[in-house]
């Protein structure tokens, strides 16, 4: 059996593999916005930001109980029994110990207190406290942001590897139709004689291959498909299509003006502000560990006894209190230490977040220039192609062109099809991440 016979049986028992339903059920539709919705609403990663937002704001909210005042009050019951009293070697029991001024066989104390206590002043250092509180706090909610945003970056480039991905299964369907009606071609002039046997054998080659390319794009639609299904935390099967996106006007990209808005959108550089906010704060409030604290506080008491000739307990007071930790074997000092280095390391931070968000910005501009023109050139080399194969198969059902010439042009054709679909794609892709590079790829998408 020849080479080319051994590739065309494979070609077309791996198109064999291929499901049905893939070509012939019309498959349900998906829009990016879905994607990008069911990515935001499944993403663990989404889940757990949010579950550390609440973390922070419950300890903001311990923070400002500082400033609030502490209440506590305590009960208490005892039951006496003095049947029996001891003094020294001598015992007096019975109607004797009764008749002990003060004492009764059996009697009950109640008791009650109730104190209250508030802070008046620490020379800041609560207050600071609270600050680095709401800081960390406005930290993990623009952390928050941040896995958002990512999010929605991930799941409008897995849905436009999809696109892409279909885009090339149609081209590998339409290029399958094109071998098989030039195949039919190639046998009717053969039979009629015009045609010699090596182009009946080029021609079946030519289906074989185009049989296996559409084999390799369909998988590879699949695994594009399995990808967004990850993303979108969708465990069911691929059994759909997203659907193209062609009108579409290209992005004009300013570098300077991008990098205007990276500043003051990116919430990268404002999460790390914020923690230089937070570390700043905790550093007065350590400046303030060796500092007086001045509260106030009362205390009311009350208790009551059924023991005859002893009289109930009622009394309440009130003050003022200096607290002054002036000296903790230099544990100030060295969370002063601590307090001043994670100032700095978050200062820096900012430095090097700031310089790599401007060479991200200026890549993004840069890598949508590039994929605006690669649109702009596949669309001119799409339409001479196709004008191309037009002219060489109407010369060669006229004989003046052979099977060779028609077979390049239609492999151009193909090739140019491709590179349209995959500069599409491309420029959609590089155009989410410019959005995502000047901090404005979630206006419109999550309300």
């Amino acid at each position: 059996m020849s080479y080319v016979r051994k590739v065309i049986i494979l070609s077309f028992v791996l198109a064999a593999l291929v499901p049905a339903e893939s070509y012939a059920e019309e498959a349900r539709t998906l829009l990016l916005d879905d994607c990008v919705k069911a990515a935001l609403a499944n993403n663990p990663k989404l889940q757990q930001m949010a579950s550390k937002v609440e973390l922070n704001r419950a300890k903001a909210g311990i923070s400002k109980s500082g400033y609030l005042p502490r209440v506590s009050t305590t009960g208490g019951y005892t039951h006496y029994d003095t049947s029996k009293v001891t003094f020294g070697s001598f015992a007096v029991s019975g109607a004797t110990a009764s008749s002990l001024p003060g004492f009764d066989k059996r009697y009950n104390v109640i008791s009650e207190n109730t104190g209250i206590s508030q802070l008046i002043w620490d020379f800041g250092k609560t207050l600071n406290q609270i600050r680095a509180a709401n800081e960390t706090l406005s930290a993990a909610q623009y952390e928050f942001l941040e896995t958002q945003e990512n999010t929605i970056l991930n799941a409008e480039k897995a849905y436009f590897s999809v696109m892409r991905a279909q885009l090339l299964l149609e081209t590998a369907k339409d290029k399958l139709d094109m071998t098989k009606v030039h195949l039919e071609r190639a046998e009717g002039f053969y039979e009629v004689g015009f045609q010699q046997p090596y182009d009946v054998t080029k021609a079946e080659l030519s289906v074989a291959n185009a049989n296996l390319d559409l084999v390799t794009a369909n998988k590879d639609f699949e695994l594009a498909k399995a990808s967004l299904n990850s993303i979108m935390g969708n465990s069911g099967g691929t059994d759909y299509e997203v659907a193209e996106i062609k009108d579409f006007k290209p992005a004009e990209a300013n570098l300077e003006e991008a990098l205007k808005q990276a500043a003051a959108n990116r919430v990268e550089l404002q999460k790390m502000q914020a923690q230089a906010r937070a570390a700043q704060a905790d550093l007065e409030a350590k400046k303030k560990g060796n500092w007086p604290a001045v509260s106030l506080g009362g205390n009311h008491q009350v208790s009551d006894t059924d023991t005859p000739g002893v009289g109930n307990v009622r009394n309440w007071n009130a003050g003022a209190q200096v607290s002054w930790p002036w000296f903790d074997g230099f544990r100030t000092k060295s969370e002063i230490e601590a307090a001043q280095a994670s100032l700095k390391m978050a200062q820096l931070g900012i430095q090097d977040e700031t310089l790599s968000i401007g060479l991200e910005v200026q890549k993004a501009v840069l890598s949508l220039d590039e994929a605006k023109e690669r649109v702009a050139a596949t669309q001119k080399l799409l339409q001479q192609a196709t004008e191309n194969l037009e002219i060489l198969q109407a010369r060669y059902e006229e004989g003046l062109s052979s099977i060779i010439e028609v077979t390049d042009a239609e492999t151009s054709l193909v090739s140019a099809k491709q590179s349209h679909a995959s500069s599409i794609a491309d420029y959609l892709s590089s155009l989410a991440d410019y959005q995502k590079s000047i901090g404005v790829i979630s206006q419109g998408m999550v309300k």
